[in-house]
């Protein structure tokens, strides 16, 4: 394993958390005009998620249920509905990776580069397997087979009822990278997959033979740290196109078909992107939330008031966009103009709702000035939002009424 690929360089890395950081520099929030009910469906604690893995462990939501996962080694199947949890299951090694959901299963990678597959009903483990390296993305579950990119630059394709290898194929890793793997998507026949040098690599699904390379960033720079280019965040694909941003680069639009760039424009990012409603929005590595238009990269808005705020990476809900932010506020903008339209507080909610019971009053005081960060990125399935911050505390939402 290179160890550089888990590096803590900055904040911007999302690693190591060891030393609290200042936020002092953080803009002030002004009070928002509320134009949007959103409803707190529930809230509940789903187990450790430090600093260091928080990017890594979003929620996967299938079928009705949450699944979702702790640094601790714990992967749990939740009610969407309710929150409650159905089952709970705790593997030898601590969980590296979000979930991957199908084929009656659930696949999760952990340390010491194992990949597990756990029985979907009642998550038993079904088998593991060793990979080259850790990995950090979700799975891609197939029909037959299950896609994992590993942190050592390579992309395995797996039998998905054992775990028998298919084929592979690896991509030189810089010598420096952010912590952390964009995972893979798939588009027709063809899996996109984005690397740590920049470039984004279209792979046949059934052999792994290369279909197309496009380089979104060409790393430059005398050292090291100047020539992070990784494509680190989420990418995603809409009507043939796949829309993508790198740290240090550029934001782009690919042709699914051949690979050529059909627009672009320099862009920091390391959080990724979203679409909806013909927009892409962008978190910057300024803490901007974008929206630009789908078909040529134009600017139609931009929301800059929440710098220094570390906000999450963003998505769509319905006309709307949402980010989260360093201290659990949860930022609703409309997708119009970028106006910020509603509001909420995981801690206020936590408290108001779980009213958790603490054994002294140095405790309560100590919990009423954590930092709730979100850095997991939002998820919305089924007009529900989920979000869940460093603490373990995961929350949906449905917004109700949206009036201007």
């Amino acid at each position: 394993m290179r160890v550089a690929v888990i590096f803590c360089l900055t904040s911007l890395l999302l690693a190591c958390g060891i030393t609290p950081k200042d936020y002092s520099n953080a803009a002030k929030l002004q009070p928002v005009k509320t134009q949007l009910d959103v409803k707190l469906q529930w809230i509940v604690p789903t187990g450790d998620v430090p600093d260091y893995a928080s990017a890594q462990l979003t929620p996967v939501v299938k079928g009705g249920n949450v699944f979702i996962a702790d640094i601790s080694g714990k992967i749990s199947m939740l009610d969407a509905v309710n929150g409650k949890t159905i089952w709970s299951h705790t593997i030898a090694n601590s969980i590296t990776s979000n979930p991957g959901v199908g084929n009656d299963l659930v696949y999760i990678g952990a340390r010491n580069a194992n990949f597990i597959a756990l029985d979907r009903k009642n998550g038993t483990e079904r088998w593991r397997t060793q990979l080259s390296s850790v990995t950090l993305a979700t799975p891609l579950v197939l029909k037959d087979s299950v896609i994992v990119q590993t942190i050592d630059g390579k992309v395995a394709s797996l039998n998905a009822n054992t775990g028998k290898l298919n084929w592979t194929y690896s991509n030189p890793v810089p010598k420096l990278t952010l912590r952390g793997t964009a995972s893979p998507i798939k588009v027709g026949d063809a899996i996109i997959v984005g690397f740590a040098a920049g470039s984004l690599v279209s792979l046949d699904v059934n052999n792994g033979e290369i279909n197309w390379t496009a380089t979104i960033t060409t790393p430059r720079g005398r050292t090291d740290l100047e020539r992070l280019a990784d494509i680190d965040g989420l990418f995603q694909a809409f009507d043939n196109t796949v829309y993508v941003c790198s740290y240090q680069g550029r934001v782009a639009a690919v042709s699914v078909a051949d690979g050529n760039i059909q627009w672009s424009r320099k862009m920091s990012s390391y959080r990724g992107l979203s679409i909806g409603n013909g927009q892409i929005y962008i978190s910057d590595v300024a803490d901007n939330v974008w929206a630009l238009d789908a078909r040529t990269g134009a600017t139609l808005w931009r929301q800059d008031k929440l710098s220094g705020r570390e906000i999450s990476a963003p998505v769509a809900v319905g006309k709307d966009v949402v980010v989260a932010d360093f201290d659990g506020y949860i930022h609703w903008m409309s997708g119009e103009d970028g106006r910020f339209i509603a509001r909420q507080s995981m801690k206020e909610l936590w408290q108001d709702t779980y009213h958790p019971v603490f054994d002294t009053v140095e405790d309560e005081r100590l919990d009423m000035e954590t930092h709730r960060s979100v850095t997991v990125p939002p998820v919305v399935a089924n007009n529900i939002l989920y979000i869940r911050d460093n603490t373990g505390s995961l929350a949906a939402f449905k917004a109700v009424v949206n009036s201007k």
